[in-house]
């Protein structure tokens, strides 16, 4: 069948372009029957990744025998979001339940502005007191300068703290707190490139800067805190990364899969008391499946390379911070180097599921989705660090976990995980979590 017609209802802000961008068909294009349902779903996908509708519906009339007219109907999100910042500052949810710290609270404003002027820009400001001070300055555009193609982000950050962590003693981090003057404080700056070859394919180049100062206080504590730079130090960074995206839901994927692999460089010995250059790689693979009725799989991992082996603590990351096994969510394990692996097998309980409330009023909001899985899940891990602190026992060792779990999935991206699990020293217990494992 030809498509004849395109036709884009419900668009009240957003531009017809940024919709069209994620279409995989055009007028003129020719569609196999037998395919015709596998891309209409892939075009809801793809809207649905936008993070712009709460819901799509796509219909289709034959025109003539041969022709068919396309009817995508979109009901935009709420786009302007002043939040007001109470929250935990610990590295996840489940730590912060575990030490009941309430002195490590911050708060503040967030002002988000989402799908600005139509064209899916976004626009961040953020001032944050408290525990961990912050200024940020967020703008991201992925249609910058007309051909949709390509897109920009920049981004400005000043941090402040006076409670540092300034090392990981007995796989766990060790704080230092000053109520007179600030132990820690920096500045980054980035500007990213991003060029989108093809509906799934892109290409990101970002360059950036850091400065960090600490006291004297904190590098004589740890005199490997920021290298051999003293009590502050510098650096340039510069990254590329290849990412390949073909997940049906990036929030909380079922079927699909992911590629994305980064080549980082920080530092070029071009500045003034900068910081020891790190040169890694990071790649992670997964995939999701829908293998019966309800019944999803998914299985992958990520692994990570730097050089050199003497890498200042405020630099040097492996599991605990960005990329956490389950059932090991209290714990740092630093190293140079790290992999990882996991498997999970989900079934819906509830399926995709629509309410309307119809007493709240709002019509951004009084219509909701949600679905409600259980899953098991299985997940395994290695940190190499070259000479590991003495009472740290994670790193050089074999990490694993394993647990059962309930995954409540609602509109506007909202993904809460309950969960049970083991770790290989056999401790277990129950873990809250916001958004998807992998």
């Amino acid at each position: 069948m030809v498509v004849s017609e395109v036709i884009i209802i419900g668009n009240v802000k957003t531009k017809e372009k940024v919709i069209i961008r994620e279409i995989p068909f055009h007028v003129g294009d020719t569609i196999y029957s037998e395919l015709l349902d596998q891309t209409i779903q892939k075009t809801k996908d793809n809207l649905f990744n936008t993070s712009l509708f709460n819901f799509i519906h796509i219909n289709t009339t034959n025109d003539f025998q041969k022709y068919i007219k396309v009817y995508i109907v979109v009901e935009e999100r709420w786009y302007l979001w002043p939040y007001v910042i109470f929250e935990q500052a610990d590295r996840n949810l489940s730590s912060f339940l575990n030490n009941k710290d309430w002195s490590r609270i911050n708060y503040g404003i967030l002002l988000v502005k989402n799908n600005f002027r139509g064209r899916r820009e976004t626009l961040k400001l953020k001032v944050r007191l408290g525990y961990k001070e912050q200024l940020q300055l967020f703008y991201q555009n992925p249609l910058f300068m007309g051909p949709s193609n390509h897109g920009i982000t920049t981004e400005i950050n000043w941090f402040r703290l006076k409670e540092v962590q300034y090392n990981t003693i007995s796989d766990k981090p060790v704080l230092y707190k000053d109520y007179s003057r600030y132990g820690q404080s920096f500045q980054n700056a980035r500007f990213t490139y991003s060029y989108r070859r093809s509906m799934y394919l892109k290409h990101h180049f970002n360059i950036g800067y850091t400065y960090v100062a600490v006291s004297d206080t904190i590098l004589h504590l740890n005199p490997n805190f920021l290298g051999t730079s003293g009590n502050y130090g510098q650096q340039l960074n510069f990254n590329y990364t290849l990412e390949i995206d073909k997940r049906n839901y990036k929030y909380y994927p079922l079927s699909g899969y992911n590629l994305e692999v980064t080549l980082s460089q920080s530092g070029f010995g071009i500045l003034k008391n900068e910081m020891a250059g790190v040169a890694d790689i990071e790649a992670s693979a997964y995939k999701y499946i829908e293998f019966e009725d309800r019944w999803f799989a998914g299985f992958g991992g990520t692994f990570k390379l730097s050089t050199p082996f003497k890498q200042p603590y405020f630099t040097e990351r492996a599991l605990g911070y960005e990329y956490t096994l389950r059932a090991d969510e209290y714990y740092l394990i630093d190293g140079q180097h790290f992999e990882t692996a996991r498997a999970f097998l989900k079934y819906a309980i509830i399926p995709f599921n629509v309410r309307n409330i119809e007493s709240w009023g709002w019509e951004k909001f009084n219509k909701i989705h949600y679905s409600l899985f259980v899953n098991a899940f299985v997940e395994q891990g290695y940190v190499y660090d070259v000479n590991p602190n003495a009472t740290n026992r994670l790193p050089n060792s074999q990490l694993y976990s394993f647990g059962v779990g309930v995954d409540l999935v609602a509109y506007y991206d909202l993904i809460l995980r309950f969960e049970y699990s083991m770790n290989q020293l056999k401790q277990h217990g129950f873990f809250l979590n916001v958004g998807k494992a992998f």
